[in-house]
C-alpha cells in the first residue's frame, strides 16, 4: 500500500469499506477500458459494414450495437443506479410542498425519475 495507508491501519479497516474500495476501483477501470475501446469498436462497425459492402451479398448489412464490441458491453455507471431521490429529499419536498414554497411542477420535475 502506499505509506498514507500502513499495514497496521489495514489490518484494522472493516471488510466492508475494503470491499467498497475495490468495487469502486473495479468500476473505474472498467469505465476507462470502455472509454478507450470506443473508438475500435466504431472502427470494427465500420469495417463489417465495408466488408459487407464488398462481399456482393443481396441483404441488408447486420446491424451491430457498439456495445457488442467493448470489453464490459454490460457495463453501467454506479450513479445510473440512483434514479429517484432518497427518502430525506423526498421528505423535503413534501414540506415545501406543503408550506407552498415550491410549485407542483418544480416538485414533480424533482421527484420523477431521471431519464
Amino acid at each position: 500500500m502506499g505509506a498514507d495507508f500502513p499495514p497496521d491501519r489495514f489490518v484494522r479497516t472493516p471488510i466492508r469499506v475494503i470491499r467498497w474500495t475495490l468495487s469502486q476501483l473495479d468500476n473505474k477501470d472498467k469505465a476507462q477500458a470502455n472509454v478507450n475501446s470506443i473508438s475500435t469498436a466504431r472502427l470494427t462497425g465500420t469495417l463489417i459494414q465495408v466488408a459487407h459492402a464488398f462481399s456482393g451479398s443481396k441483404r441488408a448489412a447486420p446491424k451491430q450495437k457498439l456495445q457488442e464490441f467493448l470489453p464490459y458491453p454490460d457495463w453501467k455507471p454506479t450513479s445510473a443506479q440512483a434514479s429517484e431521490p432518497d427518502a430525506g429529499t423526498k421528505f423535503v419536498l413534501a414540506e415545501l410542498i406543503k408550506q407552498r414554497k415550491i410549485p407542483i411542477h418544480v416538485f414533480m420535475g424533482l421527484m420523477t425519475p431521471a431519464a
